[in-house]
């Protein structure tokens, strides 16, 4: 079999992991996994999006269980350890419950946490694929989430396994992410919102303003709802990505560089740091992507 380094088919991100591996210990890795992020818009709506977690793993006769991050290069973890980086706690959550026999695992992440598409449970996800297929294959994927939820949002979890869109359809449409760049230590309690049915993509705009307007949003996300929906936004609303508090627009193809010029310009007017953007299109589920 070619090492998915070596196949040029490949899409460039998920042969750069793997290689990685060779260059760092010496032999290909066994295998690759991939979890996407999800944007999670409100109760019982969720899109996954392309970017997410990658993770190149093998095995060992050891006993060791190693873990390293490509973003995080000067903070590998040996386990057992006392001091646990913040990359790779999501990892070490999952490691500790299915207690895996020796392994290596490489991960790189394609967003800092609090972007909009929580990275962490991507992370969480892929790496605990990878555990469950090195050294549990037998492990029913209903076994493995209900251990992923013990650290990890269900919904979001079951949203990175589901793949593409939970509990609605946006059709053409494009979700415009907004991450505001602002990070808080303090977690966010949604306010509790009736769930309504969405039969047009317009409906769906409307409810999630609506959902915005009932939370007690920060300032920088109140700015770029207004603006999104002032650029001609279908609707828009906060998100909760902890430690981020972006959010999210729901805008039609023609309309997406509109919308981000708007948010932009109502961010340098308010003397605010300049937000970045991501365009969602659904993407697939968490998966075994080679080996």
């Amino acid at each position: 079999m070619i090492d998915l380094a070596d196949r040029p088919d490949v899409a460039p991100e998920l042969r750069l992991v793997p290689h990685a591996f060779r260059e760092a210990y010496g032999r290909s890795a066994e295998g690759v996994w991939y979890a996407p992020g999800v944007v999670s818009l409100m109760p019982g709506l969720a899109v996954c999006g392309r970017w997410g977690a990658i993770v190149a793993a093998g095995r060992r006769d050891d006993g060791v269980v190693e873990l390293a991050s490509i973003n995080k290069p000067a903070e590998p973890v040996v386990l057992p350890a006392r001091d646990i980086p913040a990359w790779a706690r999501p990892v070490v959550q999952v490691a500790e419950r299915l207690r895996p026999a020796g392994v290596t695992l490489l991960c790189s992440v394609d967003l800092p946490a609090g972007a909009g598409l929580s990275s962490q449970t991507a992370l969480a996800c892929a790496a605990a694929l990878a555990l469950r297929d090195l050294c549990e294959p037998d492990m029913p994927l209903d076994h493995l989430v209900d251990v992923l939820v013990r650290s990890q949002p269900r919904s979001r979890v079951e949203a990175a396994f589901a793949g593409y869109q939970v509990g609605l359809d946006i059709g053409d449409t494009r979700l415009l992410v907004v991450d505001t760049r602002l990070r808080r230590d303090t977690p966010v309690r949604l306010t509790g919102f009736p769930g309504r049915g969405h039969e047009s993509i317009e409906q769906l705009g409307r409810a999630l303003t609506d959902f915005h307007r009932a939370q007690d949003a920060e300032d920088e996300q109140d700015i770029a709802v207004r603006a999104a929906l002032d650029g001609g936004a279908l609707g828009a609303t906060m998100l909760v990505d902890d430690p981020g508090r972006p959010v999210a627009a729901l805008v039609a193809p023609d309309r997406v560089a509109k919308v981000r010029a708007h948010v932009s310009d109502a961010f340098r007017r308010k003397e605010r740091t300049a937000p970045r953007y991501l365009t969602i299109r659904p993407s697939a589920g968490a998966r075994r992507i080679t080996g």
